[in-house]
């Protein structure tokens, strides 16, 4: 069994108003905070396009893809890096979570074009006849509307497969390739968007939602099946302190990872700040 670990961390957005937690008192302690933990995926959410410069600069070790969310590139994105020395990136690319998901656009009645970024790695020392093969999603749902989170949820419910049955070896016929979701998806276990991602309950976007069949493909929350759990109930800050009962950053894993561990982390930086106002998530995965 291959070991992997994944990382999801929401950054926050370079906003001037943010005073003593701007960007560039924030950044060498995220660099640092992701050196430290080594996760072999690190899927970031809000990075403008210096932010994401800021980051490569600061994980030369690990390779960038993805793209911002407006039609010149620009804005927003959803980056996910890879470490070069154990994973090498196979294919990737990015789609909107709108009614046309292959063009830039706004959904529904989101505030902001939202998007998802994927990326299928590869075992970097693995004989490419039997690989050690991930697909990881990494995406942003909208902070205002209910209604975009839960139209956001039914479009990936709808395109996971697809993307499942296009990166699998061999194609339809061959070995499915894992998948894990990955992001700030501005709800919390149990709300509508996050039932609809499980295929649990009356939201679910078709028959055979959380079922491997041809319908759709099965997700888990890492954190309730995780083996090991450490860290609080929660994934918002205000840079100083937790704000409870907002765990709203989600790992989502189909059936075919062993989810060893899940974890919350609250490392501080060191003026004893948090460096985002979210925590980011650590899932270790056995595939």
């Amino acid at each position: 069994m291959t070991a992997i670990r994944v990382l999801s961390y929401n950054v926050r957005y370079a906003n001037r108003g943010d005073h003593h937690d701007a960007w560039h008192e924030r950044r060498d302690a995220i660099g640092r905070l992701v050196r430290f933990h080594r996760p072999d995926v690190a899927a970031f959410q809000e990075p403008l396009p210096d932010q994401r410069a800021d980051l490569r600069e600061r994980l030369s070790s690990y390779e960038f893809v993805g793209r911002g969310r407006k039609a010149d590139g620009e804005g927003e994105g959803c980056p996910i890096a890879v470490r070069s020395d154990r994973w090498a990136v196979v294919a990737s690319d990015t789609f909107w979570l709108s009614e046309t998901p292959n063009e830039p656009s706004i959904g529904w009645d989101a505030d902001y074009p939202r998007i998802a970024t994927w990326a299928r790695v590869r075992a970097a020392d693995r004989d490419p006849g039997a690989p050690a093969e991930l697909l990881v999603v990494n995406t942003h749902f909208d902070h205002v509307s209910a209604r975009a989170r839960r139209e956001s949820a039914r479009l990936l419910r709808e395109r996971l497969p697809a993307l499942v049955r296009a990166n699998s070896t061999g194609g339809d016929a061959g070995r499915s390739v894992p998948l894990v979701l990955v992001g700030d998806l501005n709800c919390t276990p149990g709300s509508d968007p996050h039932r609809i991602l499980l295929g649990d309950g009356p939201e679910a976007a078709f028959e055979g939602a959380g079922s491997a069949d041809d319908a759709g493909i099965a997700l888990r929350d890492a954190a309730a099946t995780a083996e090991l759990r450490h860290g609080p109930q929660t994934s918002l800050t205000d840079f100083s302190r937790l704000i409870h009962g907002r765990r709203i950053d989600h790992a989502l894993v189909t059936p075919e990872l062993d989810v060893e561990a899940f974890a919350t982390l609250t490392d501080r930086d060191d003026r004893g700040r948090y460096p985002s106002d979210h925590l980011p998530i650590l899932t270790r995965l056995g595939l």
